[in-house]
């Protein structure tokens, strides 16, 4: 009798080399498959039908004849569509019995291929208890019926939650190539150890496969290796399979990808080794100077991190740095950074030069906007305002999916817009600026002055933002600085909604994390001051502290030119911090 692992799916080979499944009519084609190097068949009859269920005695033969490939074996009663009557599905849950005895005695893992759907374009839930109760051991993989289901996330967690091990799919396109971007999104989520595997199948060839697996990360994939012959049939061609077992092992062997994204602060500098899923992989941070200081401890901290991907064998292909200030991001020039003490500094160059791979830069708070647009709050919108509301006040605008920068990289100074006429002193040198009345400094400063107006001798020390907005319900200071940096503010939304109308407002930084306290009240003053058209959407920021990293990380991919990386990435993955020990959590420990 064969080990108890010959029932089950077995392990990827040859370490970090994508599996190779080859999809076969006939005892030729198996063994074919198995001197060429392939890890696993799907053994079917009628492949002209898209595959049926091959017969007890090709079962039995290809079993007694493999030394080491895996055999999975189909499923399916007819050709056509996969809404299948009782009696049909009555036939194949014999098959799968049949089968599983048969895996019982098998000196190599065998597992079942099926699939099923209802009328309506969704799992046939029901038809795969059916199965997975005749199999017993047996591990299901469900076939390309998943392409044609109405949603194939859905579909995806609903053969989670049934336990099926693999999913055979092209993306929901006709090719694998086309459905790329599909396939890599569902890989991202079948990191978890309860969820299925990607076969990547469609089309996939010896010339492509490299490309398919470097874009979508995908560890397996699936190809159907046959040629016409000159006596009217087709046969299995060793030769693509070894081809594409060597294009494989090739990209194998290679560094796998990684970036680089910088978040600079007024204080540190934030970086982060980021995979192509946007997990977090290193973290390091480094403090800030003033003028080349800064610059060169940057460039330290992008070096430390090419090392640190050197060390696992990756390739670091780009990075992002995300800074405050007036930038230039075409050129990467920092023209103006204050608290940095920069003036027309090349930045991109400067940093491209010392490490060696691209780099852009940015601003903070258009990056930390770009991603809450990509994977936050705004998600799906086209025209944003992402307003950042901490030490200062600053805007990320976008119009119909474009950031706004301006004719000198100025556009979003949301805290200088005047708000109240002739109002305090502001340290740009104007007054009545939005930031003097609701930013974590001003409502900090004012709150001190007010409590200095009415003789509080107990004023020790003066509360940062966090808690004067706990004291508004007991203070009558606080509940008056509060109330009057709620009407500056939405004094200054009403404005830039005026101007570029956003669908939606997303509000971020410390401040705007103030809950029922925030935004209730900033909608109803909003409404009051527009008057004759409705609010934009307000929402609080979805991606917190991590949003100038993910933006940055984007940054890095595009220098990179591989921009595309980015679509796919999910908000659990791109949110995980990396564990203790410098290794990456995988997808199923980030929805933990």
């Amino acid at each position: 009798m064969a080990a108890e692992s010959a029932s089950v799916i077995e392990n990827t080979p040859a370490g970090a080399r994508a599996l190779v499944e080859i999809c076969v009519d006939d005892l030729a084609g198996v063994l074919a498959a198995e001197r060429a190097g392939a890890d696993r068949v799907e053994l079917c009859a009628d492949l002209l039908e898209g595959g049926t269920t091959p017969s007890l005695g090709m079962i039995q033969a290809v079993l007694a004849s493999v030394q080491r490939v895996g055999v999975q074996i189909m499923v399916r009663s007819r050709g056509g569509d996969f809404v299948y009557s009782a009696d049909e599905l009555r036939v194949m849950a014999a098959d799968a019995a049949a089968i599983a005895a048969l895996a019982r005695e098998s000196s190599v893992p065998v597992g079942i291929v099926f699939g099923a759907l209802t009328a309506d374009r969704r799992i046939d839930e029901q038809a795969l208890d059916a199965i997975r109760a005749a199999a017993g051991d047996v591990p299901i993989t469900f076939h390309k019926a998943f392409d044609d289901t109405a949603d194939l996330f859905e579909a995806y967690e609903t053969l989670a939650h049934h336990g099926v091990v693999r999913v055979l799919t092209s993306g929901g396109a006709a090719t694998a190539r086309e459905g790329a971007d599909v396939l890599t999104a569902l890989r991202a989520r079948s990191e978890g150890s309860r969820m299925p595997t990607v076969l990547a199948g469609g089309s996939v060839r010896a010339h492509n496969v490299a490309a398919l697996l470097d874009s979508t990360g995908a560890h397996e994939v699936h190809l159907r290796a046959q040629v016409a012959t000159d006596r009217g049939f087709l046969e299995t061609d060793e030769s693509l399979i070894r081809d594409t077992v060597r294009a494989v092992s090739t990209l194998a062997a290679a560094p796998r990808t990684a970036a680089i994204a910088v978040d600079i602060g007024g204080t540190s500098a934030k970086g982060a080794l980021v995979d192509v899923d946007g997990r977090v992989l290193h973290s390091s941070a480094v403090s800030t100077g003033s003028g080349s200081e800064t610059v060169d401890r940057i460039a330290d901290l992008l070096r430390e991190l090419v090392a640190a991907a050197s060390a696992e064998g990756r390739a670091v292909v780009g990075a992002g740095v995300v800074s405050p200030g007036l930038i230039d991001a075409a050129t990467g020039t920092v023209h103006y950074a204050s608290s940095l003490g920069w003036k027309d500094v090349p930045l991109a160059r400067i940093l491209s030069e010392a490490v060696g791979i691209p780099v852009a830069v940015d601003h903070d708070v258009r990056a930390a906007g770009a991603a809450e647009s990509a994977f936050g709050a705004a998600a799906g919108s086209r025209d944003v305002v992402f307003a950042a509301i901490g030490t200062g006040v600053a805007a990320a605008i976008t119009s119909d999916g474009r950031a706004l920068e301006g004719a000198i990289a100025g556009a979003g100074e949301l805290g200088h817009i005047p708000v109240v006429p002739g109002g305090e002193l502001c340290t740009c040198g104007q007054r009545g600026c939005l930031e003097v009345y609701f930013s974590g400094a001003g409502l900090a400063r004012r709150y001190a002055a007010a409590s200095t107006e009415v003789g509080d001798e107990m004023l020790v020390e003066t509360p940062d933002a966090a808690a004067i907005i706990a004291r508004i319900d007991t203070d009558p200071i606080a509940a008056r600085v509060w109330a009057e940096g709620l009407d500056a503010l939405a004094t200054g939304l009403a404005t830039l909604t005026l101007l570029v109308d956003p669908e939606v407002i997303v509000l971020g930084g410390g401040v705007a994390q103030a809950g029922a306290a925030f935004v209730e009240p900033l909608r109803e003053r909003l409404a009051a001051a527009l008057v004759w058209r409705p609010v934009p959407r307000l929402e609080t920021a979805a991606l917190g502290t991590h949003a100038g990293r993910i933006g940055a990380a984007m940054l890095a991919f595009d220098a990179a030119q591989r921009a595309e990386v980015t679509r796919s990435w999910v908000a659990p993955v791109i949110l995980a911090e990396p564990a203790a020990s410098g290794t990456a959590p995988t997808a199923e420990e980030a929805r933990a």
